[in-house]
C-alpha cells in the first residue's frame, strides 16, 4: 500500500477506464482508501505490537511536591508518611523501601538517612534501607529531597517505627563500649528484641531472661522466662501472678534461680520445678521490698515496711527465718532500704533514718549476722549501699549539688568504716574480675551516659558514651548488659 501511495503521488498511475470519473477524483479516492487500510492496520506495518496505543514514557514531576509523593514500605507492607507502623520480633532484619518519583540527588537525600543501616540504590529513584531489628532506633526525617537535575524537590517526610511492648538486650564487650566513645556503633554484636514489659534480668551467662512485675500495683502477669538466642518466652508455673508484685529475681551462684514476691521461691536455672521455701510477707511483716541474696548464695536478706525496722534473713537450703532488730527504718514515704553483704557474709549492712525527713539524715547500720548485734553506724547521710566483688562497701550520697546535671558521691569504704575511694557520678559497677567500674554519668537538657574506668590502668572511654537502655549488669565473661 505505501508503495502504491508512493506510485499515485508521482504520477505514474494507468490511464485506462475511469468509470466516467476525472483522473483527479480517482486519485483522490484511491488516496482515502489507502489512508483508511493504514489505520485500520495501526503499527503492525512498521514491525510493533497490534496493541491499539503507543506506550509513551510518563514524564517526571517538577517543581516542589509534598512529602506523601514518596511511595515507603516496610518489610514489603505499604507505609503511609507520618503514620506510626506496628513490628513484632521475629530476630530478622527491618526492610525500608523508599521509591522517589524522580531521580534523586543521592548525596543530599544520604545526608539525612539512618547511618546504622545498610543502604542500597536500586536504582536513580529507590533506595533501599535494611536494619538489624536490635537497632534502638528506626525511625527518622527527611525534611526535604531533591530532584538530581534540581528540577523538583520533595517535602518533609518521615517514617516511624514501633515495637511495642519490646526491649533490645545489648551484650557489650569492653572494646565495643570503648569504640562507641570514638564513634563506633551503639548496637552490640550480641543483641536481642524481646518482649517484655515488666521489670527483667538478664542471667550471668546471657543466656536466658526473667521479666515479671516489679514493685507497682498487682498485674495479672506471671514472671516469664525468655530464651535470648530463640526469643521463645514461656510463663512460670510458679509463681504465678498473685504471689506478685516482685521484688528480686535472678540467679544464684549456684545457677538456680531465685525468687522473691509474698514468697520465696527457688528452682533450676530454667524456672522449672520451683517451690516456695517460706512466707517472705510474714517474715518482715509486709510486703517484701528489698531482697539481696549472700555472695555464697545459700542466704537472702529481705526488708519491706513495718513498725520497728526488723529485716529477716532467709536460709535458701531450708527455709528457715531469723529476724534481725535493727533497726533498719527507711528515710522516706516512698524510700526502700538497701541492704549490702560482706564478702564472708559475716555482716550485713543497710539504711537507718529516726525520721521520713529525707536521706540527709540517714545513716548506715552495719550488723553482725550471727548475732543480730550492731558493730558499728556512719553517719553522715546515705541515698543507698551496695557491695562490690572485692568485698568493699559502697556508700551512696547526694552532695547537695544544683541542676539538672548534679552528681552523686560515691564512698567505696571497708565494712570496718575506713574510706578506700571516692566517685562522683550517677552510679558504680564493678566487673566480676574487678577490672572496671562503669560509671552512669548524669548531664544536663536530659543527657545520659556512661563511663568506662580501667581500675589497673586508669584509662576511660573519653568523656563518656551514651545509650538509650539503661544498664543491667556485668556478665559472668566480662561483657556488660544494657536495656
Amino acid at each position: 500500500m505505501r508503495v502504491l501511495l508512493l506510485r499515485l503521488a508521482g504520477g505514474r498511475y494507468s490511464r485506462g477506464w475511469t468509470g466516467g470519473r476525472t483522473q483527479h477524483e480517482l486519485v483522490r479516492s484511491i488516496v482515502l482508501a489507502a489512508v483508511l487500510v493504514l489505520g485500520a492496520c495501526g503499527s503492525t506495518l512498521a514491525g510493533g505490537s497490534a496493541s491499539p496505543k503507543a506506550s509513551v514514557a510518563s514524564a517526571a514531576p517538577t517543581g516542589p511536591l509534598p512529602g506523601s509523593a514518596v511511595r515507603i514500605t516496610v518489610n514489603g507492607a505499604p507505609y503511609t508518611d507520618g503514620t506510626g507502623f506496628t513490628l513484632t520480633p521475629t530476630g530478622g532484619s527491618v526492610t525500608i523501601v523508599m521509591t522517589f518519583p524522580f531521580a534523586v540527588d543521592r548525596a543530599f537525600l544520604e545526608t539525612w538517612l539512618p547511618k546504622t543501616a545498610a543502604l542500597t540504590w536500586t536504582d536513580d529513584r529507590t533506595v533501599r534501607l535494611v536494619f538489624a531489628e536490635a537497632n534502638e532506633n528506626l525511625s527518622f526525617k527527611v525534611p526535604e529531597t531533591r530532584a538530581a537535575d534540581n528540577s523538583a524537590v520533595l517535602g518533609l517526610f518521615t517514617v516511624h517505627l514501633d515495637f511495642p511492648a519490646t526491649r533490645v538486650v545489648g551484650e557489650f564487650t569492653v572494646d565495643e563500649l570503648y569504640a562507641i566513645a570514638t564513634g563506633g556503633s551503639r548496637t552490640a554484636a550480641t543483641s536481642f528484641r524481646i518482649g517484655s514489659a515488666g521489670a527483667l534480668t538478664v542471667s550471668p551467662d546471657g543466656r536466658h531472661a526473667i521479666t515479671y512485675q516489679a514493685i507497682a500495683p498487682p498485674s495479672a502477669v506471671a514472671p516469664a522466662m525468655i530464651e535470648l538466642a530463640t526469643r521463645a518466652s514461656a510463663p512460670l508455673a510458679q509463681p504465678t501472678a498473685a504471689d506478685g508484685p516482685f521484688a528480686f529475681a535472678d540467679w544464684l551462684p549456684d545457677g538456680r534461680l531465685l525468687i522473691v514476691g509474698r514468697n520465696v521461691w527457688v528452682g533450676d536455672g530454667v524456672g522449672s520445678a520451683m517451690r516456695s521455701i517460706a512466707d517472705a510477707s510474714g517474715a518482715v511483716g509486709g510486703l517484701p521490698w528489698t531482697a539481696v541474696p549472700n555472695p555464697a548464695g545459700d542466704r537472702v536478706a529481705l526488708w519491706g515496711y513495718n513498725a520497728d525496722g526488723h529485716i529477716a534473713v532467709v536460709d535458701l537450703s531450708d527455709g528457715a527465718v531469723t529476724r534481725m532488730a535493727g533497726p533498719f527504718r527507711r528515710y522516706g514515704a516512698d524510700a526502700r532500704v538497701s541492704l549490702a553483704w560482706s564478702r564472708d557474709g559475716k555482716l550485713l549492712a543497710g539504711i537507718d533514718s529516726d525520721s521520713e525527713a529525707g536521706a540527709a539524715k540517714a545513716r548506715v547500720r552495719i550488723v553482725d549476722v550471727a548475732t543480730g548485734q550492731t558493730v558499728r553506724t556512719i553517719e553522715g547521710g546515705v541515698l543507698y549501699v551496695s557491695s562490690f566483688p572485692t568485698g568493699e562497701l559502697l556508700v551512696v550520697r547526694d552532695p547537695g549539688e544544683p541542676g539538672a546535671g548534679a552528681q552523686l558521691l560515691g564512698l567505696v569504704m571497708g565494712f570496718d568504716g575506713a574510706e578506700h575511694q571516692r566517685y562522683r557520678g550517677g552510679g558504680w559497677y564493678m566487673s566480676p574480675d574487678a577490672r572496671y567500674i562503669l560509671q552512669p554519668q548524669a548531664g544536663g537538657a536530659g543527657y545520659s551516659g556512661f563511663t568506662l574506668i580501667d581500675l589497673v590502668t586508669g584509662r576511660t572511654a573519653g568523656a563518656g558514651f551514651g545509650l538509650s537502655g539503661a544498664f543491667g549488669r556485668w556478665l559472668a565473661d566480662g561483657r556488660l548488659v544494657f536495656y
